[in-house]
């Protein structure tokens, strides 16, 4: 029976302001020298090898997921982690942190219109409507109208995010795993480190990190080992840990929501370490585009969404901010089943599913 408030809302909070958290760190490693792709490594990279402990310790099940679920795993590495990650820390290299993440944050309803027009599985009126909201809100965060031009590699680089996010969605629609959570996490993060190390060491992305200058996050030079330390322990590991905590005790649909305080999280964050300051337009535009997207997550197909974006702050998350788990469709034998494990709740479902297709 999962909880409705308490203390599984705080736990997707502060996996929420966790993954905030992320962009502003990750943005003052570039400014300082260090690549994209450099600054992805490292956080991957050392966030799987301390999940790799945890994993160690716990035995979760990991050699049997990777016989059973290795497809999904591969999947969840290289679209929800790789894809969206990387997408977004090289698109904060040219905007701003809250841009790039709102940015981010339409992946449900590019899924939505796919669903709709190839799929042809009409959602409801109340999805529909959150969609539109939503895309008046991202108007209002370009603001093309206004002669102020986002740099157009830095567009690209978050709409890219923001299409790894839905190809994830789509495809893991289609699997059937029981793969329990930390496994995916861990696995995943270690499928995405690799293929930030190739995409670095075969050229296809730059990889630089060297010529370190000053971190300066709130007008304080942190240095480069307390960043990146804090990046991987903080935006990462905590709030993935966090994050499949509140899953499993609220449910993948709520802690979505509750995930959302992810842009709050960076916005705040990016203005009092990064001097960013979102015009009013801007900040218009992106409170109205959370509550579309807020609205597609309330009545949309939740075998399609999933629980939320993969970490989208450079999380893995519209992504969420919360890690997004399909939701498992097989009850794990006993042997599988962990404390990381979400339950499904098959009479929500049902109910959400009948509302999707009236």
């Amino acid at each position: 029976m999962r909880e409705f408030g308490g203390a599984g809302v705080g736990l997707a909070a502060a996996s929420a302001v966790s993954f905030g958290l992320s962009g502003p760190f990750a943005k003052a490693l570039i400014d300082a020298g260090w690549s994209s792709d450099g600054t992805l490594l490292v956080r991957l990279g050392g966030a799987s090898v301390v999940l790799a402990a945890v994993l160690a310790v716990t035995r979760p099940g990991v050699v049997a997921a990777l016989r059973r679920d290795s497809p999904v795993l591969v999947l969840y590495g290289t679209f929800a982690v790789a894809g969206v990650q990387g997408s977004f820390l090289n698109a904060v290299r040219y905007l701003p942190v809250s841009v790039a993440l709102l940015l981010v944050y339409t992946s449900p309803v590019l899924v939505i219109v796919w669903v709709w027009l190839v799929r042809r599985r009409r959602p409801s009126r109340l999805t529909v409507l959150g969609g539109g909201i939503a895309v008046v809100g991202l108007s209002l965060v370009v603001q093309v109208w206004t002669g102020v031009v986002l740099d157009w590699r830095g567009l690209a680089w978050a709409l890219s995010a923001a299409v790894c996010s839905a190809v994830y969605f789509l495809l893991a629609d289609r699997a059937d795993s029981t793969t329990p959570a930390l496994v995916l996490a861990g696995v995943g993060l270690a499928v995405g480190t690799v293929i930030s190390l190739v995409a670095g060491v075969t050229g296809l992305l730059p990889l630089v990190l060297t010529n370190v200058r000053g971190v300066v996050l709130g007008g304080v030079d942190l240095g480069w080992p307390f960043a990146a330390v804090f990046l991987v322990l903080v935006p990462t590991v905590l709030a993935y840990r966090t994050g499949i905590a509140a899953v499993r005790r609220i449910g993948a649909s709520r802690a979505s929501l509750v995930g959302l305080l992810e842009v709050v999280s960076a916005g705040a964050a990016s203005w009092l370490l990064l001097g960013e300051v979102p015009t009013s337009a801007q900040a218009a535009g992106g409170a109205l585009l959370l509550a579309g997207v807020a609205l597609t997550q309330l009545r949309a197909e939740p075998s399609v969404l999933g629980p939320g974006p993969p970490s989208l702050s450079g999380g893995l998350g519209p992504g969420t901010g919360l890690l997004a788990v399909p939701e498992h469709r097989d009850a794990p034998t006993a042997d599988a089943r962990t404390d990381d494990a979400p339950t499904a709740d098959a009479p929500a479902t049902r109910e959400v599913q009948r509302e999707f297709e009236r």
